[in-house]
């Protein structure tokens, strides 16, 4: 959902495929030498952001995102998410920061992680693949890994995992 405030732009999806957007999410990650399992605030911070705690009303809302310029955004996040969903919030925040504000160039933005929308399926895509990159976690089930181990593996969800699977067939 993309708050209304009418001192925000509203971002546009990109309208790529599925595979488009996760493909774009592992070149990204291997580019910022992100690892699977790695800190994943330190990517929000090399990009010019910051991640925040965040108090709010809406009990089913894990995060949002607040672009102010190139190189100038915050990642706000409940601090009641685990710790394996404060990282699954913040890549899909990241998603929105680089696919849906290029790199901050819309600005000023806010989007909040509510409701369900291609914004909100792109950047849940990116996220998978910026997480999970298809090739090791495809390499990892073909050595007979569980899902509990590939959970600790990529530091993510269960859920996160067995949506990954369910897409890589």
């Amino acid at each position: 959902m993309v708050t209304l405030d009418k001192s925000y732009v509203s971002p546009v999806p990109t309208n790529w495929t599925q595979q488009s957007v996760q493909d774009f999410a592992e070149t990204t990650a291997a580019k910022l030498g992100y690892q699977p399992g790695g800190d994943i605030e330190h990517v929000v911070r090399l990009l010019g952001g910051m991640v925040t705690d965040e108090h709010w009303d809406s009990p089913s809302a894990t995060g949002y995102i607040e672009v102010r310029d190139s190189r100038d955004f915050t990642i706000n996040l409940s601090p009641l998410a685990s710790g394996t969903r404060r990282r699954f919030t913040t890549a899909h925040e990241l998603g929105h920061y680089i696919l849906h504000t290029h790199m901050g160039k819309l600005h000023p933005v806010r989007i909040t992680r509510e409701g369900s929308n291609r914004l909100e399926w792109e950047a849940n895509w990116f996220a998978a693949g910026f997480l999970m990159p298809t090739a090791e976690f495809k390499r990892l089930v073909k050595e007979g890994r569980n899902d509990a181990e590939l959970a600790f593996h990529f530091d993510v969800s269960m859920s996160a995992v067995e949506i990954r699977r369910t897409v890589l067939g």
